[in-house]
C-alpha cells in the first residue's frame, strides 16, 4: 500500500514539474507564434490525465487494501476457529480424564470400605465366638463362686459378691464393645482421610506419601487394638474366696486386674486413636483449607476405671 502511495506522489511531482517547464519553454518563444492556447489545452490534458492517474492509483490502493483485509479477516477467523476447537478438544480431553479418575478414586474406595467391612465382620465374628465360649466359663465360675461363699455367713456380704462379679462380667463386656465402636468410627475416619489424600494426589498433583506412610501406621495401630479386645472379650475374673475377714481383698485383688486389662485395652485404642490424629494433622498439613479436623476424631478416653460395691 505503501508503494503504491509513494508512486502516486512522484506521478504527481513529475506531473507539476513537466507543466512547469513546458510553460518556460513557451515564456522563450518567439513573439511571432503563440502558442498559448495549444499550451492551456495541453496542461489541462496533463492534469485531467493526472487527476485520473491519481484516481486510479487511489482505487487500485483502495481495492488491495480492502482485499487484504478481507484475507486477514479470514485468516483471524480460521485461527480463531482453529484454537477454539482445539480449546474444545482439551476440554473435553480433561474431562475423560477427570471422569476416569474419579472413577479410579471411586472404585479405590469402594475397595477399602469393603476391606474393612471384612475385618470388622471377621473381628466380630472372633469376639462372638470367644463370648460364646466364655458363657460356659462364666456359668462354671459362678456355680464354683457359690460353693466358696458358703464358709460366709454374712448373707449380705453373699449378695454383694456375687452382684460384683455379675457387673465384672458386664463392665468388661460393655467396654470392649465401647472401645470396638471407637476403634469402627476411627477405621471409618481414616478411609476418609484417605479419600482426600488420593484426590489431592490426583487432582493437585501434591505428594501425599508422608499421609500415606502415616496411614499404613494408624491401621496397624488399629489391627493391634482389636487383637486386644479380642483377647480381653475371652476374660472373666473369679473370686479367691479364703476367709470372711479377708473377702474384701479378694474381691480388690479381682476387680484390680480386671482394672489393669481393661487400662491396657484402653491405651492399645488411645495409640490407635493418636495414629489417625497424626494422619489427619499430615493432611492437613499439605492443604490450604482442610475439612479433616483432628478435633472430630472420635475420643476413645470416656471411660472410667471399673468401679464395683466393695464387699462388706
Amino acid at each position: 500500500m505503501n508503494k503504491y502511495i509513494i508512486s502516486g506522489v512522484m506521478v504527481s511531482v513529475l506531473s507539476v514539474a513537466s507543466l512547469a517547464f513546458a510553460e518556460e519553454g513557451t515564456t522563450g518563444s518567439s513573439p511571432s507564434v503563440s502558442p498559448k492556447p495549444i499550451i492551456k489545452v495541453q496542461v489541462r490534458e496533463q492534469k485531467d490525465q493526472l487527476r485520473q492517474d491519481v484516481k486510479n492509483t487511489r482505487d487500485n490502493i483502495k481495492n488491495e487494501t480492502e482485499d487484504a483485509r478481507e484475507l486477514l479477516k479470514k485468516e483471524a477467523e480460521a485461527k480463531r476457529e482453529q484454537i477454539k476447537k482445539e480449546t474444545e478438544d482439551a476440554r473435553e480431553q480433561l474431562k475423560t480424564k477427570s471422569e476416569e479418575m474419579r472413577e479410579q478414586l471411586k472404585q479405590k474406595a469402594e475397595s477399602m470400605r469393603e476391606d474393612a467391612k471384612k475385618r470388622r465382620e471377621e473381628f466380630n465374628e472372633t469376639v462372638k465366638t470367644k463370648k460364646e465360649a466364655l458363657k460356659d466359663e462364666i456359668e462354671a465360675k459362678r456355680e464354683e463362686l457359690k460353693t466358696r461363699l458358703v464358709k460366709i455367713k454374712d448373707e449380705r456380704k453373699k449378695e454383694i459378691v456375687e452382684r460384683v462379679d455379675e457387673r465384672m462380667d458386664a463392665l468388661n463386656e460393655k467396654m470392649m464393645q465401647h472401645f470396638s465402636n471407637v476403634l469402627d468410627k476411627l477405621e471409618e475416619m481414616l478411609i476418609r482421610i484417605g479419600e482426600r489424600a488420593d484426590k489431592a494426589s490426583v487432582e493437585r498433583g501434591l505428594d501425599v506419601s508422608v499421609v500415606r506412610s502415616a496411614i499404613e501406621k494408624a491401621n496397624t495401630s488399629i489391627a493391634s487394638a482389636r487383637s486386644a479386645i479380642e483377647t480381653q472379650s475371652g476374660k472373666t475374673y473369679a473370686f479367691k474366696v479364703t476367709t470372711e475377714t479377708t473377702l474384701k481383698t479378694d474381691v480388690g485383688k479381682a476387680r484390680q486386674t480386671l482394672g489393669n486389662d481393661l487400662a491396657k485395652v484402653r491405651e492399645a485404642v488411645k495409640t490407635a486413636h493418636s495414629a489417625v490424629k497424626d494422619v489427619a494433622v499430615a493432611l492437613a498439613q499439605l492443604v490450604v483449607k482442610p475439612k479433616v479436623s483432628p478435633s472430630v476424631l472420635p475420643s476413645p478416653i470416656s471411660t472410667t476405671s471399673p468401679e464395683a460395691t466393695p464387699a462388706q
